[in-house]
């Protein structure tokens, strides 16, 4: 009888027991129990803040968005770098660490990677008399940071067992997808089931955004393309879920009645409500469905690149899945080509790059790109040489100018990668 009481007592929060959710933690261990009694990450965040005098953030994005202690002591710009340096770390990168990052430890469940733990700068860096992660000693830090990141490990266990439903939702299982390949393939894809959708066949992925506002950023998503999310979601068929507030990402399978046809027939309508629609090639397989998703959210992205020519839409589709394939491969070939001139650029303050671009997008014609730089016709032929002198390829011949022209499309495409990881996504 006392067993089944200590265990009925465990499973309450500590708020539910009586115990002040602001009552000071006296050693960094209480916070583990504090876990298993049911204290959430905002309590860890908030109890090691006061510890250590400094701003915490707890970053775990299956969980969702970093948890902040005390809220608000962090710019939203800030929390956005630590969770994707916690995605970095999870996806297996070495990413440099965040400026506003005193200290960092890694929460792990086994030995897994899931999130981090990170002590934030009390005062911006290089100030006099800044106090780097608060307070407290290296050591004394190190510890909370620890216990911390032990605590935190227990709660998304916890909530892993508590939010299995929660996890089938169409919402989660997209966001899964988002972050990278799914750690239990065969339990997502089981999830996906049970909702009534068949993902073992494959699927289309399908990222639908408004088109670029005055300054070229994409606006958010309106109240009407929310309505539009929530009415997919209800409806059977296909996965549906809001990213970043400004993409609606939908998972269509390609077993039972699904098809390809009936993936770009719903793209179709997407776009005739006004949006930027991409889609991407068909994934057979299960391990593959993460690429599909990315490959939607890159393309999408890419639509809002100036001089994007669409009639080349087929290869940067190529290029997008050696991305996915081989990163390294699409870094090699923009170094070999494209770097090289805008360092150049860069150093002498020129514009080989923008003289490049603006030729290949006028089919190799001087005059047509001089007319639309506003330029002498000279002044191109001669900027157009030292992008052969730099780059050691010429845009005059076939292969140098198709090389640079990859090499062009593989730079916006790491540059739209970029810009998507910058991106919160509401996990």
């Amino acid at each position: 009888m006392q067993r089944a009481r200590a265990l009925e007592n465990s499973r309450q929060t500590a708020q539910d027991r009586g115990a002040e959710s602001s009552a000071p933690r006296s050693t960094p261990l209480t916070l583990v129990a504090g876990a298993v009694a049911g204290d959430d990450l905002g309590r860890i965040a908030a109890a090691v803040a006061k510890a250590l005098d400094c701003p915490v953030a707890i970053a775990i994005p299956a969980l969702g968005g970093a948890v902040i202690g005390p809220p608000g002591s962090l710019a939203a710009e800030q929390a956005r770098e630590i969770e994707i340096h916690a995605t970095s770390l999870i996806n297996g990168e070495s990413p440099s660490v965040p400026a506003i990052v005193a200290d960092a430890v890694e929460v792990r469940i086994g030995e897994q990677t899931v999130g981090i733990v990170a002590a934030a700068r009390a005062e911006p860096a290089g100030r006099d008399g800044a106090s780097p992660g608060g307070t407290a000693l290296v050591s004394d830090r190190r510890s909370w940071l620890d216990a911390a990141a032990a605590a935190a490990s227990v709660t998304a266990l916890l909530r892993e067992a508590h939010g299995i439903e929660d996890r089938g939702s169409s919402q989660a299982l997209i966001a899964e997808l988002a972050a990278g390949l799914p750690d239990d393939l065969p339990a997502f894809v089981a999830r996906a089931r049970r909702r009534g959708l068949e993902l073992g066949g494959g699927a289309v992925a399908i990222c639908a955004r408004r088109g670029p506002s005055a300054n070229g950023h994409p606006p958010g998503l309106s109240d009407q393309d929310r309505e539009l999310v929530d009415e997919l979601q209800a409806g059977p068929g296909v996965l549906v879920a809001e990213l970043g507030g400004s993409q609606i990402v939908v998972v269509a399978p390609l077993a039972g009645a699904g098809s390809t046809e009936s993936a770009l027939a719903l793209a179709e309508m997407l776009r005739a409500r006004g949006l930027e629609v991409a889609v991407s090639g068909a994934r057979r397989e299960p391990a593959l469905l993460h690429q599909a998703v990315h490959e939607a959210q890159l393309l999408a992205e890419l639509a809002f690149t100036p001089d994007l020519q669409a009639a080349q839409e087929e290869t940067y589709r190529l290029l997008v899945r050696v991305l996915l394939g081989d990163r390294e491969e699409l870094e090699q070939l923009r170094d070999q080509t494209i770097t090289p001139l805008a360092d150049y650029d860069a150093r002498h303050d020129t514009e080989l790059l923008a003289t490049l671009r603006a030729f290949l997008v006028h089919d190799g014609s001087t005059t047509e790109t001089a007319d639309a730089m506003k330029l002498h016709r000279h002044t191109v032929g001669y900027r157009l040489s030292r992008v052969h002198e730099v780059s050691g390829l010429s845009p005059y011949e076939s292969d140098g100018r198709e090389r640079l022209s990859l090499g062009i499309k593989a730079h916006e495409i790491l540059d739209a990668e970029r810009r998507l990881r910058l991106v919160s996504l509401n996990r």
